[in-house]
């Protein structure tokens, strides 16, 4: 709807065309606006998203993703800047901004909430399945339901399959969304650094919240299944527990951000860096099932969401992620074999405590410069994305059998 309308020099022309915009304003209920406003309304959200911290590349390759007519998961929002209503009633626009904005989200959380439903499946039920077939094949292993499930049987067979099962847990997932939203790889994986500095700075707060959320975690977590494995092979021979380090420690850390901060997290910042950073922590905390592991889960992914966003590089995500599993390690390691715990705070904090002040001596004399401040408006408020979000039915049932399975495990244990 365009209005053209001449300005007089009079207070009589003057009154004309404030009786006209009100006049429209009331017979489009309320929809219609004077040209100047609407204007300055439009949100370019593909054109002006900003991400200092990126690569030419990555930033061409996110807008030519989000350009692409068939791409349903792109949120763009292309309107004649001469419009100057946003209607049903007009053929050029069929929805406003925000409806599209919401639409979007969604459907992502469709298809989220599905990948997030197979990381069940895989994890409680292909064990099971391969277990099966390995006795089937008369091989030693069996699984023992005794409050929760356990592997016995020959050592590098339990081993493998958990390791198989943490790996194909994450990795399917990943591939589903990838291949559904077919995002570049220059932005599921962006590798170049922008701002190492503040690497080494996200390296010591990772180290302090594993220590303070390690402390409390480690006496009750499921999550650390894996380095009890590896524990009871104390006294194999030192080149299996080399590649047992490798692979749990290196390679699990690598596929699991690629499905968290790789094509999940890229995705959902085209709705805004913090909308990004809360759904994923959420996101991963709910896939532990345990209240300890997901708040200190959800407590590192957001430290390391923030660093990914500054440095610009995939690379530094997995960097924190090993550190945080290097310490996870060496915790659990303490807590296995001192019972009096009377080395574990002296050691473990005090090693911390040094870096962490060695860190901050050399970010200060080095004067790093203010970060940036990113600000990427969308037509939604935080709240009503994260409402569009995680009501999407597929969502929903994986966020309720993950508050399931965490009152189950309250139960047994």
């Amino acid at each position: 709807m365009t209005c053209h309308i001449k300005s007089g020099h009079n207070e009589q022309g003057m009154k004309q065309k404030s009786l006209f915009y009100h006049f429209l304003s009331v017979f489009s209920n309320g929809i219609a606006m004077p040209e100047e406003t609407a204007i300055q309304k439009v949100v370019d959200v593909v054109d002006d998203f900003s991400c200092p911290y990126q690569t030419s590349d990555y930033q061409e390759a996110f807008r030519s993703w989000r350009r692409r007519k068939q791409n349903p998961y792109a949120f763009r929002f292309t309107v004649n800047p001469k419009e100057t209503a946003f209607s049903e009633s007009h053929a050029i626009v069929r929805q406003s901004p925000a409806q599209v904005e919401q639409n979007v989200l969604n459907r992502m959380g469709r298809l989220i909430g599905c990948a997030m439903m197979i990381y069940l499946v895989v994890e409680n039920l292909f064990d099971k399945v391969i277990v099966w077939a390995m006795q089937f094949l008369h091989l030693h292993i069996e699984l023992v339901f005794l409050g929760e499930n356990k592997l016995y049987g020959d050592e590098q067979l339990v081993f493998w399959l958990e390791f198989i099962v943490h790996i194909l847990k994450y990795f399917i997932p990943a591939l589903v969304v990838q291949s559904v939203m077919k995002l570049p790889v220059q932005v599921s994986m962006p590798l170049k650094m922008r701002k190492p500095q503040k690497l080494l700075s996200g390296i010591s707060l990772i180290m302090l919240l594993s220590t303070g959320m390690g402390m409390l975690s480690v006496p009750r977590s499921a999550d650390l299944e894996k380095y009890r494995t590896i524990f009871g092979m104390i006294g194999a021979e030192d080149h299996k527990m080399m590649i047992y380090l490798l692979m749990v420690i290196f390679i699990s850390p690598l596929v699991m951000e690629l499905f968290l901060h790789g094509c999940m997290f890229q995705a959902l910042r085209q709705f805004g860096d913090l909308f990004a950073m809360i759904s994923t922590a959420v996101l991963a905390g709910a896939l532990t099932h345990n209240f300890f592991d997901g708040v200190r889960i959800g407590l590192i992914h957001l430290a390391i969401s923030y660093y990914f966003i500054h440095t610009g590089s995939f690379w530094s995500v997995v960097c924190l992620r090993i550190i945080h599993e290097i310490y996870m390690f060496v915790l659990f390691y303490i807590d296995s074999v001192d019972n009096d715990g009377s080395i574990k705070w002296w050691v473990i904090l005090g090693i911390t405590c040094i870096f962490c002040f060695a860190t901050g001596i050399y970010i200060f004399l080095h004067k790093n410069s203010a970060s940036t401040a990113i600000q990427n408006r969308t037509y939604l408020t935080l709240q009503e994305k994260l409402e569009a979000f995680f009501t999407a039915m597929p969502m929903v049932s994986f966020l309720v059998c993950s508050v399931l399975l965490l009152v189950i495990e309250v139960m047994l244990f």
